[in-house]
């Protein structure tokens, strides 16, 4: 005995210094988070005459999975059960003298508060309930955070461009998609719905315009997205990091006042997502959208157009499936290795896209191409006599006729040659304007080359997720989800169109794009006891965008050293520094539009990739009226 005392204080010590550690790592190894998606039901038990019953015992139930909360009702008659997840739940309660009462159809949102007061009825039933279905609240009654709640059915009823479930968003007040949104690093995302053939550095739900969301006027990169609790932000435009399809998602809150302290880094809008998870019973689903000219209706100003309608053809098509994990006995009979039900339950999903869509550019399919004069310095085509407009140079505003080429110097080319200008003219310079194709349309300076183009694109996603009740006391959850997308545009210029066997890669956005993000969720919930539970959260997410205007890796048929190979040094130095620099050559407005020879290497070489690790742990205490969150 005296040596089992000596050595328990050394355990104890020792298992404090270990578990010092341990949060010492946890706290600095990842960002915290605390924003968690679960809810909780307060309310207040009284007897018919309207005095507080202490004592009584309430449980929650979740209607899906069996799952319970309870508590137990304090000397004010009220009680608190918090981190309940969101869905249905059937609230009992059970006092002596009295019998026992129900409170079905009770319905817990994403990080929601739902009050629940039970009238209590004497008990005159012997071994009865008295069952009544809970109303919808008219308002929030038990927080002052304003938002709304996007529900499950509404994600998957609702008309939605691309299926995008971000634009719902837009039915709260205060919540705005902007017509065009310029996302830090450079990504341009037109809400209002990108014209076909523009580029971004992020491919995925580019017409529909992202996640792009201005939240009572703020911008919109700070907006903060969690997915069933964890972090769900990609670094580089602070997006969405993981889309799951509308048939995925349980639902989804926007928080639109100021963020709770669990928010965190929100100074915009806070929009939570919870998965489906699997329960009692099984359920699936498959859909196929189309979207095509054959299905495609007229606007009212383009009714006598027939060609206006749109060539672009879409195809969205998955499926869910979700249920309790059963593992049967193969050819022995007898009972099954596992029966999940009220334990363990599974959910998975999957939606693929495909796109097809003719891509013209420049006045109906026509781009510009230097001439045989342009290619050699001598611009004088362009120079209209007889008219005149203001340039800013280098010295200054200088009014000269419109189409006139300067000098490095800023002084007027002679005969708008810059072989005039007694400089040395750049290699460089000279090998881009002699790789591109000649005109094969005559009699025009601009849009003197007709081109031909189509893009294609692909995205793939799917999701798993399980969920294990361990007892009644202690339950796990894990999530993994991968979404890929590839965008591929053809290029103005055909493959050996160059004369010098330098095939440009050229146009709006011409090349691949493509999208790589995979997200891990796990959770864990334990009840020390009804007024002390702990949740705990942990996430990753990683996020790879890419552009690459000669393909990846040269797949399109260009060179990945084209720039090096035209004398640009400095740009195809790394795996992923391939494919052409942006360069355009342009000049002033005319005939209502900018006249420009087509631009090369839009969008790229880009390569970003982010990684965000989350970790988080709320531990909640009730005390009486109060509830505490560490």
């Amino acid at each position: 005995m005296r040596g089992s005392l000596m050595n328990t204080p050394r355990r104890t010590i020792r298992f404090s210094s270990w578990a010092a550690a341990l949060f010492c790592v946890a706290a600095f190894a990842f960002p915290a988070t605390a924003q968690s998606n679960k809810g909780t039901i307060v309310g207040t038990v009284t007897d018919p005459n309207g005095a507080v019953v202490k004592g009584a015992k309430v449980t929650a139930t979740k209607v899906a999975t069996n799952k319970t909360g309870e508590a137990t009702t304090g000397d004010s008659g009220t009680y608190t059960i918090p981190e309940l997840d969101p869905g249905l739940y059937r609230v009992t309660v059970d006092a002596q003298g009295f019998s026992q009462a129900a409170v079905e159809q009770v319905k817990i949102d994403t990080s929601s508060r739902q009050a629940v007061d039970v009238v209590l009825t004497a008990g005159g039933v012997s071994g009865g309930t008295v069952t009544v279905t809970a109303e919808a609240p008219l308002a929030e009654s038990e927080s002052s955070v304003r938002g709304d709640l996007i529900t499950g059915k509404e994600v998957t009823d609702l008309p939605i461009p691309q299926r995008n479930f971000t634009l719902l968003a837009t039915l709260s007040p205060g919540v705005t998609r902007p017509f065009v949104g310029v996302i830090g690093g450079g990504g341009n995302f037109e809400a209002g719905g990108n014209p076909v053939g523009t580029s971004t550095e992020s491919t995925r739900f580019r017409e529909s315009g992202g996640s792009v969301l201005v939240v009572n006027g703020a911008r919109p990169t700070n907006n903060n997205f969690t997915l069933d609790g964890v972090d769900n932000n990609e670094g580089q435009f602070g997006q969405i990091g993981i889309y799951p399809p509308p048939d995925a998602i349980a639902e989804f809150k926007i928080q639109t006042s100021v963020a709770p302290a669990e928010g965190g880094r929100a100074g915009g809008g806070i929009i939570s997502t919870t998965t489906r998870s699997g329960g009692n019973k099984f359920h699936g689903s498959l859909y196929e959208f189309y979207q095509g000219r054959t299905l495609s209706a007229l606007s009212r100003t383009d009714k006598r157009n027939v060609n206006a309608l749109t060539n672009r053809n879409t195809h969205q098509f998955g499926g869910t499936v979700g249920g309790p994990v059963y593992l049967p006995r193969f050819g022995e009979g007898g009972r099954s290795i596992w029966n999940g039900k009220n334990r363990t339950f599974f959910f998975f999903y999957y939606e693929g896209q495909r796109n097809s869509t003719p891509s013209t550019t420049g006045d109906f399919g026509f781009v510009s191409v230097p001439t045989d004069r342009m290619r050699v310095g001598d611009f004088s085509e362009l120079l209209q006599p007889g008219t005149s407009t203001t340039f800013n140079t280098i010295r200054g505003p200088v009014v000269a006729p419109v189409g006139t080429v300067f000098c490095a110097n800023g002084v007027p080319a002679t005969g708008n040659d810059i072989r005039n200008c007694g400089q040395a003219l750049s290699p460089a310079a000279l090998n881009v304007l002699q790789a591109y194709p000649h005109p094969n349309v005559t009699g025009r300076i601009f849009d003197n080359f007709a081109t031909n183009r189509k893009e294609h694109y692909d995205r793939n996603g799917w999701g798993a997720r399980l969920d294990h009740n361990i007892s009644q006391k202690d339950s796990i959850f894990g999530a993994f989800s991968h979404d890929t997308s590839g965008r591929a545009r053809d290029n103005n210029f055909p493959i050996g169109s160059s004369p010098t066997g330098n095939d440009l890669p050229s146009g709006f956005g011409a090349g691949n794009e493509f999208g790589n993000s995979r997200g891990v969720r796990l959770g864990e919930t334990h009840t020390f006891s009804p007024t002390v539970i702990n949740d705990a959260r942990f996430g990753l997410t990683r996020v790879e965008i890419g552009i690459f205007n000669t393909g990846v890796g040269g797949a399109l048929g260009f060179s990945p050293t084209i720039s090096s190979q035209l004398g640009i040094n400095g740009a195809n130095i790394c795996g992923q520094c391939t494919g052409s620099v942006l360069l355009g050559i342009e000049e002033p407005f005319q005939r209502g539009r900018q006249n420009q020879l087509e631009f090369i290497g839009d969008g790229g070489p880009f390569y970003f990739t982010s990684n965000n690790w989350s970790f988080g742990d709320a531990l909640t205490y009730v005390h009486g009226v109060h509830t505490f969150k560490f």
